[in-house]
């Protein structure tokens, strides 16, 4: 190789340093650029929470607490911590007329409605054995209150104002509707049920 052609490669070897060198600094000097961004944005920092409990009063508590790490791993945002308000629930005194309206559907539940449960079983050839026929009339007997609430509250709607003395025409009416309605579901419930369920 003679020294012209060193010297000549030699140059263009100095000339990719040269490039080389210049990426690399518009790279430091971006890098440095983000670097002062990132710096210049405020930070929150929390150096100490204290909890004091003696100085709660807490009537009810509900709910899940978890200090320091939230259930699913590490993160989070303030919000995540934000207390829903709490509704206070004042109930209503039952309508006068509640009390003897349950009573003659409980006492329907116990005495006639077993009869029509077994009528419509043999109606739609099912045989339920007794343990299955007192959970069916346990859950209907749950059910019955919110039925009798509502006819109350439909009388009320068309005008209907109870006096202090028992109406009696009201409460059977209504009793008759409910009636009506637990003889349906019954009737619903049965013709529905697929064979061999509930059998002995």
């Amino acid at each position: 190789m003679s020294a012209y052609e060193y010297f000549v490669q030699l140059h263009r070897y100095l000339l990719w340093q040269t490039k080389k060198i210049r990426a690399l600094e518009r790279r430091l000097r971006a890098l440095e650029a983000h670097l002062r961004e990132v710096e210049a944005q405020p930070r929150t920092s929390i150096e100490r929470i204290e909890y004091k409990f003696d100085q709660l009063k807490v009537e009810t508590l509900e709910g899940t607490l978890n200090i320091g790490i939230s259930p699913s791993g590490v993160g989070g945002t303030i919000e995540d911590f934000a207390v829903e308000p709490v509704k206070t629930v004042i109930s209503k005194p039952e309508p006068a007329l509640m009390r003897p309206i349950q009573e003659k559907v409980a006492a329907y539940l116990n005495g006639e409605a077993p009869e029509t449960l077994k009528r419509l079983e043999q109606q739609y050839g099912r045989r339920l054995d007794n343990t299955y026929r007192q959970f069916i009339l346990q859950d209907i007997a749950r059910q019955t209150d919110e039925r009798i609430r509502f006819y109350l509250q439909e009388k009320a709607n068309h005008g209907y104002i109870p006096s202090g003395d028992r109406d009696e025409a009201v409460e059977n009416e209504i009793f008759q509707k409910v009636k009506a309605d637990i003889e349906q579901s019954l009737d619903a419930f049965l013709k529905h049920l697929p064979s061999g369920e509930g059998q002995m």
